[in-house]
This record gives C-alpha cells, structure tokens and sequence, in this order.
C-alpha cells in the first residue's frame, strides 16, 4: 500500500459504498440462489403432473379396454351366431355409454351439424322433405361433442340432388 491509498481506504464514503457493494452482493447471490430453487421446484412440479396425467390416462384407458376385451373374448370363443354379435356390440355400446360415448339421435329430420347425407329421395307424403329416410352408419357423440355424424339418405323436394352439395364439410 502506498502513503496515497491509505487515507483513500479510510474514506467514510468510499467504505459505505463497499459495504452497500457487498451487501447488494450478497443479495444478489442469494436471489439467484433462491431462483434456481423456485425454477428447479417448478420443474418438478411439472415432471410429476405429467407423470400423474400419464397415471391418469392410463387408468382411464385401461378399464376401457379391459371391459372390451372381455366382448372381444365373447366373440373370439363362442361360435358365431346372430345373437352372439347383437349380444356383444350392445355390451360395448354399454361400456362406451358409461364414459358418455352417444349415439346421434337420427329419428327427426336432417340436421347438418349432425348427419351427413350420402343420398337423397324424391319427397313424399309419408317421407316429407328434409327427413331423415335411412340411416346408413351410425354417429356418435363424446361428451356431447360430434366424435362422427351420422351418414343418412334425406328426401328433398323436387326429386334427387347433387349430394356433395348438401355435404358437410368433414371436422375430423
């Protein structure tokens, strides 16, 4: 140390603003500190919702397939009748119905929201215009949300159409 810095380090002002110095310091350290702590909880955090959304999916899943399988074991074991089939695609209608899986209602008329016309029929007393008069694949919707539409035959006045002009546009 040289006889100048002596009274330099002694100055009043300049040793407040290295104790401010190594005050801010230390706060500054021990921010950082408790940012990386709070970014590594957050990210733990994160890990376990989506370990515990994995979980939970599976869960859901698995009871779904579980009670389809034991209709697909039905089918695969048993011969083949009629009423084996009817019997088995109304146990998994059931098992869809408990997780709100729908069937389209298709006995009012034509609703573009939910059918889609893949023909139509000249009107007629018995089968008015805009109603429904066959039913060629059933829809269904998933917690009240189209999952697919029904694809119907609609009578129209003035005999047939274009059917792709009546189409819908596919959501899925």
């Amino acid at each position: 140390m040289t006889p100048s810095d002596a009274p330099a380090s002694r100055d009043p002002v300049l040793e407040d603003i290295r104790t401010e110095l190594a005050n801010l310091t230390d706060l500054f350290r021990r921010r950082l500190m408790d940012d990386k702590a709070r970014n590594s909880l957050y990210e733990s955090l994160k890990e376990q919702a989506r370990v515990s959304q994995n979980l939970l999916s599976y869960r859901a899943f698995e009871s779904l397939f579980r009670e389809t399988l034991l209709a697909i074991d039905r089918l695969q074991s048993e011969p083949t009748t009629p009423q084996l089939v009817e019997s088995a695609v109304s146990e998994l209608l059931e098992v869809f119905a408990r997780r709100n899986l729908r069937p389209i209602n298709d006995t009012e008329d034509f609703d573009p929201r939910l059918h889609e016309v893949i023909g139509t029929v000249p009107a007629t007393e018995r089968a008015p215009a805009g109603s429904i008069v066959a039913v060629h694949r059933r829809g269904y919707s998933l917690d009240d949300r189209l999952l697919r539409p029904t694809q119907v035959t609609v009578a129209v006045a003035g005999g047939g159409t274009d059917v792709s002009a009546s189409r819908e546009p596919d959501d899925n």
